[in-house]
This record gives C-alpha cells, structure tokens and sequence, in this order.
C-alpha cells in the first residue's frame, strides 16, 4: 500500500510491500525502487517502537493521530502526516476541505489478526481515538475511528482473522 507522507512541510510517497515474508518500504528515488526491509515493533502501549530498518534499529516515540503526528528518532523530533492512498483519494472525490461525516462500518484495510479491541458497544469514541489492533505485516496497526460517534456494533474477537474489507466495527 502507497502512503502519502509529509514532514516538516515536505511531501514523499513511500510503498510497504511484502515480500518473502518480509515488509519492505519502497521509494524511488532513495533506494532505486528496491526496497528497504523495515519492521514497527512496539516497546510500550505509550507510543515507544523500535523501527528496523535494514539492519539497524531506531528508538522511535510517536505522539498524536494520522493527520498531526509528532515523531522523535533519537534526538531529533519531525511534525508528519501520513495518509494511504485510499484517503487521498477519499479526499480527492469530496474536494479540499471535505471531512468524513456520520458512522458507520469500519472494515479492514488489510489482510490481520484482531489482537485486541480497546472499544464495547455503547462507548462514545472521538475521531483519532484507537479502536482496535490489528496485526498485519508483523506490524500492529491501529485501528482508530473516522468520526465522532458510538459503538453500534462490534463484528470481531480478539484473535479473529480478517481479510480485506471484513467488518471490523460499525459507528453511529
């Protein structure tokens, strides 16, 4: 999958694909279309991660949502945004300044394992806030809502295996 990435005002593309069991980031012009091995793996649920990539680990803390992420590598600390191709081009069709309005189904981005659920029917979640982990790549990925609203539906257990576009959690 494409990410859009923006840091300190500047724009990049990077892929993550998978292969041979391994994810790789791409980018072309910093690594000729090649791809470097990279793995997220969490220290802590507070936002620590050691970052592999290639053979070298990174101590990474990262605060924030999507849209403005503060992330510190070391000593040094970048403001990102990161969105996947499927949100700019969500964006591109409502037009500059559209937002996501209302609930409804969540379904999963990517083929995972449901490791743990952070929401119950009935809980009022903010958009940004985490819902649920998904395991993908051997990466955790969080799982946070698009929009204000309330849990109507919880379609998954923990240890669930879902592909892409399976029900995941259904807001109103």
């Amino acid at each position: 999958m494409k990410y859009h990435v923006t840091i300190d005002g500047e724009e990049l593309e990077i892929e993550l694909v998978e292969r041979d069991g391994r994810t790789l980031a791409i980018h072309p012009e910093l690594d000729d279309g090649v791809g470097v091995p990279v793995e997220l793996v969490p220290v802590q649920r507070s936002g620590s991660y050691s970052l592999l990539v290639g053979d070298r680990s990174l101590p990474v803390v990262a605060t924030g949502d999507e849209d403005e992420l503060t992330l510190t590598l070391g000593s040094e600390t970048w403001n990102c945004a990161v969105v996947d191709e499927r949100e700019v081009l969500a964006r591109a069709a409502l037009g500059p300044g559209a937002a996501r309005a209302g609930g409804g189904l969540m379904r999963s981005v990517m083929p995972g394992i449901v490791r743990d659920i952070r929401v119950a029917v009935g809980d009022t979640v903010e958009r940004g806030q985490a819902m649920l982990i998904l395991e993908a790549m051997k990466m955790e990925n969080e799982i946070r809502a698009e929009v204000d609203g309330t849990v109507k539906t919880v379609h998954v257990t923990p240890g669930t295996a879902v592909a892409k576009g399976d029900s995941l959690i259904t807001l109103e």
